[in-house]
């Protein structure tokens, strides 16, 4: 039976980013994906193997991230054009009480794109947010989810176009809450992309275990996301 090649698969259409830590050593993680990112491995990151034999990578929440230069990602540069972001995740947080970056390429009132988990007063959030500088005095926009409990894995899934971004939690569209003005683009923004971290790499860590970020220049569907969420399920 003949085995279509990763670039036919129309899940990938227009993917940018694909990093399913198959390395399972060393201080690089490589992207499957036709733009070839490398990220490195701050800090040392634990490669981790699953059950299933899944690798997997594990974060302690103090000082582990991953990065990748500005001018290396300039293609997720994401500013008025339609973007979405995949990754499964198991995150805690173990007495820490702040923000968790996720994935970002962005600066903190400035420019770019953030996604970051929070538990606050009984409740897990995932947010998305936007910064733009540039339409002071609104500088960022926010977005967000809830349900995101701690140490389960869920198919983390954002999907944006135009104002209203929606989220995806293993394949099914969550209830959304917007700012007034909704999800403004992000200014352009040339910094490194970071994966656990904040944009300054020194503070909001992801904290626990991750697999498989991804990113594509256009919206998935709900079928899309239940698709990955169908085949990926069984890992985990």
């Amino acid at each position: 039976m003949a085995v279509r090649s990763y670039d036919k698969l129309s899940i990938n259409e227009d993917i940018l980013l694909d990093l399913p830590f198959n390395e399972g050593s060393g201080a690089i993680t490589g992207d499957i994906a036709k733009p070839h990112h490398t990220f490195d491995l701050n800090n040392a990151p634990t490669w981790t193997s699953l059950v299933s034999g899944r690798g997997v990578l594990t974060f302690d929440g103090a000082t582990e991230y991953l990065d990748a230069s500005a001018a290396s990602t300039a293609d997720m540069d994401f500013t008025s054009g339609d973007y979405s972001v995949g990754v499964w995740i198991n995150w805690t947080d173990v007495g820490g009480g702040l923000s968790q970056i996720v994935i970002g390429r962005y600066g903190v009132d400035l420019d770019g794109w953030e996604i970051y988990l929070t538990e606050g007063g009984g409740f897990n959030y995932l947010t998305q947010r936007h910064h733009h500088a540039t339409l002071a005095p609104n500088t960022r926009d926010g977005c967000y989810s809830t349900g995101w409990a701690q140490s389960t894995w869920f198919l983390l899934g954002i999907s944006r176009s135009g104002l209203y971004p929606v989220h995806y939690r293993n394949g099914v569209a969550l209830a959304m809450s917007y700012e007034a003005t909704g999800m403004l683009d992000p200014d352009t923004c040339n910094r490194d992309m970071v994966i656990g971290t904040r944009y300054t790499k020194d503070a909001n860590w992801y904290q626990n275990m991750m697999w498989r970020p991804r990113m594509w220049s256009r919206v998935l569907s709900a079928d899309e996301w239940m698709e990955i969420y169908d085949e990926e399920s069984g890992w985990f």
